[in-house]
Order: structure tokens, then C-alpha cells, then sequence
């Protein structure tokens, strides 16, 4: 019988130990972007949120990751300063670019994320492809300003800006 009490223990102990909750590293998070219409290029720093990643239950994972938009940089100032203006993503007004995710699950050896990505109170569905290596998620998304309201371009197409995502754990 103390063999099975034990076993069961160290069984619940592995278990949580695989579904808690990660600790991001902000200082070293990075989503990189590049709008491919305008060839504007440029990072937004510091992610934060929760993250639960269970790989052997990968419903049991959840995803939340909110990023600070006046973090935003290209390599010009003057225009760093529009992107944070009202007729852009109005930084003032939502500081915060969300994300939260819906399910999970993997295909090609890689890991798929959808959930909703909200933007200036706009909320669309949207799908993150990642991968996990040494303590690291990279992840790539697209993602159509239009969309989101931001600088309107005359088609979606004309609207895509290709993002990854760089997030290390500590």
C-alpha cells in the first residue's frame, strides 16, 4: 500500500509540475515586425502575461500575453511618434496590444496557437505557428492592419504585416 500512496504522489507531483505556469522573461521578449506595403520595419518590447504550456495535455495550456505599444520602434522617430498617434494605434488611449489564446495543438512539428488578438478594442481570431527549444517560444503570425484600423490601406493584401515573436522563460 505505501507503494502505491508513493507512487500516486510522486505521479501528481510530475503533473503539476508539467502544467504550471511559466515565467516570461520581459526584458528579453521581442515581437519583430515588418509591414510589407511600406517596408517599415520595427520591434515592440517587453511581453508579459501567463503562460501554462502542458505538452503531454496540450488543452490544458493557456496563453495570455499583453505587450506595451509605445514600446513600438522603427528606425525613425518621427514616424515611431505616428505609429503611437490616434489615427495608428492611439497608444494613449490603448496602451495595450493583447493577445489570448482559445486552443492549442500541434501539426508538422510545430505548435499552433488560436485565440484573439485585440487592437484599439478591435478583437479578431487569430493563429500563431510556434515552436519551444531551451527555455525559448519563436513565433511567427500574420496579421492585416485593415483589420485593425490602423492607416487603412485600399486592400487587405496592401494590409499585411508579418510579425514574429520572440519570448524566453525564465
Amino acid at each position: 500500500m505505501k507503494y502505491i500512496i508513493a507512487a500516486v504522489s510522486f505521479l501528481l507531483f510530475i503533473n503539476s509540475e508539467i502544467a504550471q505556469e511559466l515565467k516570461i522573461n520581459s526584458a528579453k521578449s521581442l515581437i519583430e515586425f515588418n509591414h510589407v506595403e511600406e517596408q517599415t520595419i520595427g520591434t515592440i518590447k517587453g511581453v508579459s502575461g501567463k503562460i501554462n504550456f502542458d505538452v503531454t495535455n496540450l488543452s490544458n495550456s493557456f496563453f495570455e500575453a499583453r505587450v506595451d505599444i509605445s514600446s513600438i520602434k522603427t528606425s525613425n522617430a518621427t514616424r515611431d511618434k505616428h505609429l503611437n498617434a490616434p489615427n495608428y494605434f492611439h497608444s494613449e488611449k490603448y496602451p495595450e496590444i493583447i493577445f489570448k489564446s482559445d486552443s492549442l495543438y500541434s501539426l508538422d512539428n510545430k505548435f499552433r496557437l488560436k485565440g484573439k488578438l485585440t487592437i484599439k478594442e478591435i478583437t479578431q481570431a487569430e493563429e500563431i505557428q510556434f515552436s519551444y527549444n531551451d527555455g525559448v517560444f519563436n513565433g511567427t503570425c500574420i496579421i492585416y492592419s485593415n483589420d485593425y484600423k490602423i492607416h487603412k490601406r485600399k486592400t487587405r493584401e496592401d494590409s499585411k504585416i508579418l510579425i514574429k515573436i520572440t519570448v524566453p522563460i525564465l
